[in-house]
């Protein structure tokens, strides 16, 4: 058996090699070879070093593709697999293209597996089957909060289910979701613009990396600070417009207790200094959407100068 597993969902594709690992292969001799970090003669070696004791062994290798020599390793590889009855299972933290000949080596022998990035319809429906076993219910309405509440994350996900899993109730509600699962994600974001708002650096950087650490998607976070940005700009506007503070809820379509706190903090706020954060944000994100900047040290880098 030979197999390749790979996509933006690394969760998921290596939970799924886990799986496989404890129920087929439970008995077998299972070595792990990081590929990412070995060196190509040291993993050939390894494949080909005979057995001391009758157990079958299972090669598990991690990332060949970033493996400084992958070109010389996938070639070997495919020269091992192609005369060799050899049970290698291949983990790669990222999607191979599909024009690469590693990936097309697999996929010409059906063992690929992919694992790609859920959007919020699609994780929905994989959280629904998540829930199916599961010694309660979760009614869809809960189900949709409880998705949100993990940042349409998987993993994060399954540990808030762990979470639920310890309350004696055969149906999950608002309440004890309330009670078990903060709306963490929301809080947080909403702290962060207030940092920014205020620029309070320390504030700032802790709340980015709480934030950073729940796996929040970067270009979400961006796309909040910019809609604060904007808000803070229009409400400089208008107080440099002497406009009436009453109405700046109406004009702006915010509930008053949302931009009471932003007149608050850009009372005071030279407006260059919003529109160059602004400017600088543009930038970035338009560095980001064209491969010169990674999306997390990115985001790093334009915090600090906020």
């Amino acid at each position: 058996m030979q197999k390749l597993y790979h996509g933006k969902n690394t969760y998921l594709s290596l939970r799924s090699i886990h799986e496989l690992l404890t129920t087929q292969f439970l008995d077998n001799d299972i070595i792990t070879i990081d590929a990412d970090s070995t060196k190509v003669e040291k993993i050939i070696d390894t494949l080909y070093s005979p057995s001391l004791f009758n157990t079958q062994k299972i090669y598990f290798l991690k990332r060949v593709y970033k493996n400084k020599e992958k070109e010389i390793l996938i070639k070997t590889l495919f020269e091992i697999l192609d005369n060799d009855s050899l049970t290698i299972l291949i983990w790669e933290d990222q999607k191979i293209r599909s024009n690469t000949k590693y990936f097309k080596f697999f996929k010409e022998r059906n063992s690929v597996d992919e694992f790609p990035k859920l959007n919020k319809r699609s994780f929905v429906t994989w959280a629904r089957k998540e829930t199916e076993q599961l010694p309660f219910t979760i009614p869809p309405e809960i189900l949709n909060t409880l998705s949100q509440r993990s940042n349409y994350e998987p993993e994060r996900f399954n540990n808030n289910l762990d979470k639920l899993k310890l309350l004696e109730t055969d149906t999950i509600d608002q309440e004890n979701l309330n009670q078990t699962v903060a709306d963490t994600l929301e809080t947080d974001i909403w702290k962060l613009m207030d940092y920014i708002n205020i620029s309070d650096h320390t504030g700032i950087s802790n709340t980015l990396e709480k934030l950073l650490e729940y796996k929040t998607d970067p270009h979400y976070i961006l796309a909040m600070i910019a809609r604060n940005l904007r808000i803070a700009i229009q409400t400089k506007d208008l107080l440099d417009n002497n406009t009436n503070e009453r109405l700046f809820a109406s004009i702006l379509k915010l509930p008053p207790f949302a931009i009471y706190p932003v007149i608050k903090s850009v009372r005071n706020t030279n407006r260059q200094r919003l529109l160059l954060q602004y400017k600088k944000l543009c930038n970035l994100d338009y560095k980001i959407k064209t491969g010169r900047i990674e999306p997390t040290l990115g985001l790093s880098l334009f915090t600090l100068i906020l």
